[in-house]
């Protein structure tokens, strides 16, 4: 039986939904989020969204300038389906964790006031950020991409060293011990 839905992503894919309209959203609303939250320009939602879609059209329209429209694809999609796991593998864990701690919702409020879970996460971030091939962005720049780029051995490597480094500095807060104090 042919898939259903493989027609539909097609014509997606053929109108530049995921090579364009797609990153654009994702920046506009990540850019709404910061603005909003941190309230440099005020709370007028009006001006934070002005100021939002402005950046997403300038972060979005480089690789479109430099002639590779694409660029932001696939790193995007890698990037967001290890963000589904890892977020689903917290959520999976929270919810073993609550059968054993039967008022979770406090101790993680007194856990997470450590410096040490905010170097965790910023450690998994980029983790994620590196092994989904969202930093070769930043350090081929948006020209084209080279025909010869690092063999995948290498690049095998790289990512599991990466992820070993996560899970070293992860292991290390779990080590500690740290408790509500």
């Amino acid at each position: 039986m042919a898939d259903i839905f493989q027609p539909f992503i097609q014509k997606l894919v053929d109108l530049g939904f995921y090579s364009f309209f797609f990153p654009w959203i994702i920046t506009t609303a990540i850019m709404y989020g910061l603005l909003k939250k941190a309230k440099v320009f005020g709370d007028s939602p009006t001006m934070n969204g002005t100021i939002a879609l402005s950046v997403s059209f300038l972060v979005i329209g480089f690789p479109l300038l430099f002639g590779n429209p694409t660029i932001f694809a696939l790193p995007m999609a890698t990037f967001f389906t290890q963000a589904t796991v890892v977020i689903l593998f917290l959520t999976v864990g929270f919810l073993m964790a609550s059968f054993f701690y039967p008022n979770l919702t406090t101790y993680l409020t007194g856990v997470m006031k450590h410096r040490s879970i905010l170097g965790t996460m910023i450690a998994l971030g980029l983790g994620l950020f590196i092994t989904s091939g969202l930093i070769q962005i930043l350090i081929g720049g948006y020209g084209k991409p080279s025909k010869t780029g690092p063999p995948v051995d290498v690049i095998t490597i790289i990512s599991g060293v990466v992820i070993f480094v996560v899970v070293i500095i992860i292991a290390t807060v779990v080590a500690r011990g740290e408790t509500v104090g």
